[in-house]
């Protein structure tokens, strides 16, 4: 989602990551994947599987738990995002999770998510 800086529209890859975050928790597929690109790549945890374009992203969207995902800290590189934050699932677990976003600047064209146990 570009936005103007000094009359210029620039690119909002944070705008895009969080955007496809709020649409995970709202469990909104179609939210998810207006924000990536056509041909999106989503690595899940493993490597041994990968979900491929907007309907992959739906895809994904679709198969999450209903975990609580509290973001704690973002960090832009470029048209790279990501957020660093806690996963859980109240009275079972809790996992720190990793999200990186490679966008074009404007749309993600790559995801890959770790998690590592918090407790």
């Amino acid at each position: 989602m570009p936005h103007l800086l000094n009359n210029r529209l620039v690119a909002d890859p944070l705008s895009a990551a969080k955007t496809f975050m709020a649409a995970l928790e709202s469990n909104d597929a179609d939210k998810a994947a207006a924000v990536c690109a056509e041909d999106v790549a989503i690595e899940l945890p493993g490597g041994d599987r990968q979900l491929e374009g907007r309907e992959g992203a739906k895809q994904l969207i679709r198969m999450a738990p209903p975990f609580v995902r509290v973001v704690r800290e973002e960090a832009v590189m470029g048209t790279t995002v990501i957020l660093r934050g806690l996963t859980r699932s109240p009275g079972h677990f809790a996992n720190y999770t990793t999200w990186t976003f490679e966008t074009d600047g404007d749309l993600i064209t790559h995801v890959t998510f770790a998690w590592r146990p918090a407790n």
